[in-house]
């Protein structure tokens, strides 16, 4: 008999407000597994986390999603993500007038245990994602953040229910990969502990495989955010969309 697991920081019933197909929110609100089980388009974050190291070599911190996921489980993905819970959506029409990136500031310190000011936050792009799997239907207008800081970050304390590692890969060498220059990427990778600790880090090979899956370039583009933000350079802003023609294609648009 198999085990069914429900992990307490995916709760089922866990309310999301429903965007339309524009990201504009509507103000009707579902259970989390509803929405993933109809395919609505809802609100979620991501933040990018990239720092320069005591050589200079641009970094990024990616972490591996616990097998307990509901989606992705056991994948590598961006530093953070998260959902907007109801009333969190910039825009929403509950009119709670929730605090500024409240839900992805509170992310922050649940999955890493890292506390950060709003204003840290660099808003670089939008992108509408859909993808599937067994049982569900994820439709999800992310709003992108980097996280740029001074140096790599400390005392971190992952969630062990949302986070089974974290990696630590060279901004280059991520390019190289996701761009199919190189079939590998060196990376440290730290396990976590069941109480949130890290263990000792540990040498090990980042292929394209092991990465949350794109269809519109993400990696590719984020990785080239992150080296003109590290560089000094104004990163730009990019939207990342399906066209309303062409087959069905993904297109970007990227705005300097």
């Amino acid at each position: 008999m198999s085990e069914t697991y429900v992990n307490p920081v995916d709760p089922p019933d866990e309310p999301f407000e429903l965007l339309d197909p524009d990201g504009r929110p509507t103000g009707t609100v579902k259970p989390r597994h509803a929405v993933h089980r109809d395919g609505d388009w809802h609100g979620a974050f991501h933040v990018w986390i990239a720092w320069r190291d005591g050589a200079g070599e641009p970094c990024l911190l990616l972490q591996r999603r616990s097998r307990w996921k509901d989606t992705m489980a056991g994948m590598v993905d961006v530093s953070v993500g998260g959902h907007y819970r109801a009333g969190e959506q910039p825009g929403s029409r509950l009119g709670r007038d929730e605090p500024a990136r409240s839900a992805v500031l509170r992310e922050l310190r649940e999955e890493l245990g890292l506390a950060v000011r709003a204003e840290a936050l660099v808003p670089v792009g939008r992108r509408w994602m859909e993808r599937a799997g067994s049982g569900w239907i994820d439709r999800e207008v992310q709003d992108i953040f980097a996280l740029p800081l001074p140096a790599a970050p400390e005392r971190l304390a992952p969630d062990a229910g949302e986070v089974e590692a974290l990696l630590v890969v060279e901004l280059p060498d991520l390019r190289a990969l996701v761009a199919g220059e190189h079939a590998t990427a060196p990376v440290w990778e730290l396990p976590v502990r069941a109480d949130g600790g890290l263990d000792a880090p540990r040498e090990a090979a980042l292929t394209l495989e092991q990465l949350v899956p794109d269809d519109d370039r993400y990696w590719e583009w984020m990785a080239e955010t992150l080296r003109r933000l590290l560089e000094g350079t104004p990163p730009g802003w990019f939207e990342l969309r399906r066209r309303a023609q062409g087959g069905g294609e993904r297109g970007g648009t990227w705005t300097r």
